[in-house]
Formats: C-alpha cells, structure tokens, sequence
C-alpha cells in the first residue's frame, strides 16, 4: 500500500467527454429507475443498486491492479461517500415523499449554484461574470426541462423541501470534497471507497425503516425487475460516479457542476424513447438554454 500520490490529469477533451457521459448515465438510469421502483421501496431499490455498484467496482478495482493506499488515506476518502450517495439521498428520498415533484425540480437544479458559490468560498475560485450568467441562465433550463407543469409548484410542505434542499447542498458538497480527492488517486479506486461508505449508511438506515414500517421488503421479486435494479445501479452509481470523478481529474468542480445541467435534458431523451414520453415547448427551450451556457462557459477562460 502507498500514500495518495498524484495521477495523471486527463486533456480537457477527455474530461469533458467524461463528464457528458456521466450526465447521460445519471440522466438514462433515471428512467430505469423509474421501473425499477414499481418493483421496490426506494431504499430497498438503493441498497440493490448500490451493492451492485460496489461489487463492480472493487472487481474493476482488482481486475486493472489498482495500488491501494495506507488505510487512513482510504479512509479519508471513502468518508466523502457518506455525503453521496449516502447523506444525500438519506434526506432527499424522504423530502421527496413530503413535497411535489415541481418543488424537487426546482431545488434540484440549484445543486450548480451551491457547486459554484462553495468553490468560491472554500477554493477562492471567484465566478466571472461570464460564468455568473450562464450558471443563471443554466438553472432557468433545467427548471424549463424538468418542470412542464407550473401547477406542481407549491403544496409540498416546508419540511420536505428543506429536506430536498439539504440533500442538494449535500450533493453539492460530495462534488467539491471529491475535486481535491481525484488528483490523489486511481478514479475507480476512489469511486469504489466513496461506494462502499455510502452503502453501509445505506443499509444502516433502510433496516432502521424497515423496523420502523416506513419501507418494506416485497412479497415477491420477478427476475426482470431484479435484472433492472441491478442494471440501473451499475449505470446510475458505478460507471456515473466513475466518469464523473475521471472527469473531476481535469476540470475545475465549479465547472464540473455545470455538466449536471445537462442531467435532466438526458433523462427527458430516455422518457421519450423507453416510457414513449413527449417532448414540450418548454422543455425545448430549457435544453436550449442548458447547452448554449454550457458551450458559452466552455469557450469562456474563466469556466
């Protein structure tokens, strides 16, 4: 075992390439998810996906003969995995079920902001104006995407949306621990530390909601269901959080939170091929406005 030492910075084109492929994996598996919890609780679901992830994880680990580090260094940066997947999802799962899906939407699409003012504050890495107007700019489109019915906003409770909010400030906190993180480190070696953390306060909590009553175990599971969790969990989390962390080797995290923007857009692109979704005005118009301020921030030397 060794200390964490530097590694190879990807070219830009390359973790720009990563990052897009991570949105579209978040973005696709967003749309498996959706079968999958016909089937499953949501923490029943998570615990699924996240075992799979795991276990893909350290077996591209051991397979690519991946250094591991000292024990405290791996510690220290699995640790970052209780934010996400572990915290973040713990609180947002339950504010969902407390809000509207409007609501969560537009929470949501703040994860970037939070990315961009915490890079500020912890980094010194003070936005230009460039990037102030395409991150707005990027927030209005997601919230045109992922919001087609301005009738879902309001009537959650103001619980829920705290909680929604929490676990996206969490989100956005896993992004820029894991900036300083990926320079240290193999990229799937620190996906499968951050993984496992988070599984363990996973299954911590789905079996204190299992005693609770507040999820349940189904009475019977069908081996296409099965197949589609653990489908949705190695795209979702291993092979994601994977592009992304690669990605993070070469792009500044207030950058990188731009990419999630593009998460949504994805996602709408798979509910229309998979679920036979249609497309709105309105969620052209946010793609739009998603892509030009990505591409603007691209060209801008101060993205």
């Amino acid at each position: 075992m060794t200390d964490a030492i530097s590694h190879p910075v990807p070219s830009r084109s390359v973790a720009v390439a990563a990052m897009l492929c991570s949105a579209a994996c978040w973005g696709g598996a967003t749309v498996m998810t959706k079968g999958a919890l016909d089937a499953f609780d949501p923490f029943i679901l998570l615990v699924i996906q996240l075992v799979a992830s795991v276990a893909a994880l350290w077996t591209a680990v051991l397979l690519s003969s991946t250094s591991l580090l000292a024990f405290r260094p791996m510690v220290r940066a699995g640790s970052t995995g209780v934010l996400e997947p572990g915290l973040a999802y713990a609180v947002g799962v339950p504010g969902l079920a407390l809000t509207t899906a409007g609501n969560a939407s537009v929470i949501a699409a703040l994860e970037p902001v939070f990315i961009f003012l915490g890079a500020w504050l912890l980094f010194r890495t003070r936005p230009t104006l460039r990037a102030i107007v395409a991150i707005v700019t990027a927030v209005i489109g997601v919230t045109l995407v992922s919001l087609t019915d301005p009738a879902g906003l309001g009537g959650g409770s103001v619980l829920g949306d705290g909680l929604v909010l929490f676990g996206t400030a969490l989100a956005a906190a896993y992004v820029l621990a894991s900036s300083k993180l990926a320079v240290t480190m193999p990229a799937v070696l620190l996906t499968a530390l951050q993984q496992t953390a988070g599984l363990g306060l996973v299954v911590i909590l789905s079996a204190f909601a299992l005693f609770a009553g507040w999820q349940s175990l189904p009475a019977s599971v069908t081996l296409p269901a099965l197949g589609l969790a653990i489908l949705s969990g190695l795209i979702q989390y291993a092979l994601a959080f994977w592009l992304y962390i690669v990605g993070l080797k070469g792009i500044a995290p207030g950058l990188a939170g731009m990419f999630l923007t593009t998460t949504p857009i994805f996602g709408v692109f798979g509910g229309i091929v998979f679920l036979g979704e249609r497309l709105v005005l309105s969620q052209l118009l946010g793609m739009t406005l998603v892509i030009v301020s990505l591409v603007a921030l691209l060209r801008s030397r101060g993205g």
